[in-house]
């Protein structure tokens, strides 16, 4: 009996024994958990191509680099991998991306797949909680008080805004008439985009025309790079290592320069209209100040702040959020957009040589200013403002975090909830079977017979959904306004060729070396091109 107990004895445990045993048995079973959970995307993960991922950190070794090489890189994922769907790993988050038009219009449409998702806190130190990253709720909120601004009625008398910049830029850009050195056409047509969108949206006279120097502008730049590069890289995805890299490389304050501006213009709003307010109350019965302001259509920031006033319950974060992505997004795409417009005229002499036709037709020599009925008349530059966004959309990847499972066209695939959707306008721009010869410049491309042949989720430089971009239609008419003002004083040239435009990408793609053109002057009374 002693015996037996003895030897009973060396099969006791001890405490730190049984703890490590238990720790081990935990990991365990919380492995075989997780994977039970994901056998969904592991399932369909196996099915589809896709670069090659690692533990913790993904997909993200192949994207390290400069914005150039994630470019280049991502091209080169969607020719090596050229399948319906492409799977992608964000860390631990698995994700796809899809650039189908009968696809994207199934994730676009569909009430589950409206989240942004966790990506896109790392874009709240930009943008906060705007119609960009919000969540769904807030999201639903902050849209049906913003999109009514966007009405027909705003768009005339946003006129003389356009009309007032525009002449600010032909005269600034006049001291490059004729010179053989080529210029950037960034360094005039961004500051020209910021006051528009200042002016136009926030009630702001801003001027960086005169000033090439902003703060503002050179900050988008950076924070873009900074915000984007953490999706790829997930050593960056806590807050602290983050914070950790900006202050390594002197960027600790940079998102307290990008609020300066927006915050500046908010106080200033806020100013003027309790002033307003002082003198209705004091000079009830001033009826032309009354009718004019009845008669001026109410600009984005004045609207927001008119129903923060009415119950809106808009906090000053709120305010600012919405400024800034109304900031950026007004002014960076379509300040990319005009400038690889008017590149890939100035290499297609031919193409010019028809918009500039166009415009003489619906304008005449005069000086008469464009009007908001003239711009519906420039069928052919809406065409070659089109061809430019789907050749180079500015902004290529968005994401859509999926609430629940969606069944999609291809191969009747079932993503799974949980799912990242990489949606890429890009690759969809790119389809050759879509767009013939999808590398070239075709304006031709969006003439009638063509559209109406193509499936309508085709084209999708602004999204497309419920989660569409509220400014497209004041984007495409400023754009007109400025393209056709350009066009008409200026003949636009350039030495490059197609080939050698090169791309980047940060929250947006560029040019990595500029829009580099030379201008002559027109003489539209003896000379039509």
């Amino acid at each position: 009996m002693n015996k037996a107990m003895e030897s009973m004895d060396g099969f006791r445990v001890s405490k730190f024994e049984f703890m490590m045993y238990g720790a081990i048995f935990l990991v365990i079973a919380l492995w075989y958990y997780y994977k039970w959970n994901r056998k969904d995307v592991n399932r369909l993960a196996a099915k589809l191509k896709g670069p090659p991922s690692y533990p913790i950190i993904g997909s993200g070794l192949e994207f390290l680099g400069t914005p150039q090489q994630v470019m280049e890189n991502l091209l080169k994922c969607f020719q090596k991998y050229n399948s319906e769907l492409i799977k992608i790993w964000l860390g631990t988050s698995f994700a796809v991306i899809i650039y189908k038009p009968e696809d994207l219009q199934i994730v676009l449409n569909n009430s589950k797949s409206l989240e942004k998702g966790n990506f896109y806190s790392f874009f709240k130190n930009t943008v906060g909680e705007s119609l960009f990253s919000a969540p769904v709720d807030k999201w639903r909120l902050h849209r049906r008080i913003i999109a009514p601004v966007f009405n027909n009625k705003l768009m005339k008398h946003l006129f003389p805004v356009f009309h007032e910049k525009n002449e600010i830029l032909i005269k600034k850009i006049s001291i490059e008439v004729d010179k053989t050195q080529p210029f950037n056409l960034w360094d005039y047509i961004a500051s020209t985009s910021l006051d528009t969108i200042c002016q136009t949206m926030m009630g702001y006279k801003l001027d960086t025309q005169s000033n090439i120097e902003s703060e503002f502008a050179n900050s988008i730049k950076i924070v873009s790079e900074l915000d984007f590069m953490r999706t790829y890289k997930p050593w960056l995805y806590p807050d602290i290592i983050f914070t950790i890299y900006r202050k390594c490389k002197g960027l600790q304050n940079i998102y307290k320069d990008l609020h300066k501006l927006p915050n500046q213009i908010i106080k200033q709003k806020k100013e003027k209209i309790a002033q307003r307010k002082i003198i209705n109350r004091t000079d009830a019965s001033d009826d032309s100040f009354n009718r004019n302001e009845k008669n001026n259509p109410k600009v984005f920031l004045d609207k927001l702040l008119q129903l923060n006033e009415t119950g809106a319950n808009l906090s000053d974060e709120d305010l600012r959020d919405e400024v800034v992505t109304m900031m950026i997004a007004g002014t960076e795409t379509t300040a990319i957009t005009l400038c690889f417009c008017l590149l890939l005229l100035a290499i297609h002499q031919d193409i010019q040589d028809k918009v500039y036709e166009e415009i003489y037709e619906v304008l005449g020599e005069n000086d008469e200013l464009i009007t908001f009925e003239d711009t519906f008349k420039l069928n052919y530059l809406e065409q070659v403002i089109k061809e430019t966004l789907r050749l180079y959309p500015p902004g290529p990847l968005f994401l859509r975090e999926l609430q629940d499972d969606i069944k999609i066209s291809s191969n009747n695939y079932v993503l799974p909830k949980g799912t990242t959707c990489i949606i890429s306008p890009l690759g969809t721009h790119h389809i050759s079977e879509l767009y013939p010869n999808p590398w070239s410049f075709d304006p031709d491309n969006f003439n009638f017979e063509n559209v109406m042949k193509r499936h309508k989720y085709s084209f999708i430089p602004f999204s497309s959904g419920p989660r569409n971009c509220l400014g497209a239609k004041y984007a495409m008419l400023s754009m007109k306004v400025l393209v056709s003002t350009f066009l008409r004083n200026y003949s636009v040239h350039t030495d490059i060729k197609l080939s050698d435009i090169k791309l980047e990408i940060d929250l947006l793609m560029r040019s990595v070396h500029g829009y580099p053109v030379t201008i002559r002057s027109r003489d539209r009374r003896n000379n039509r091109k």
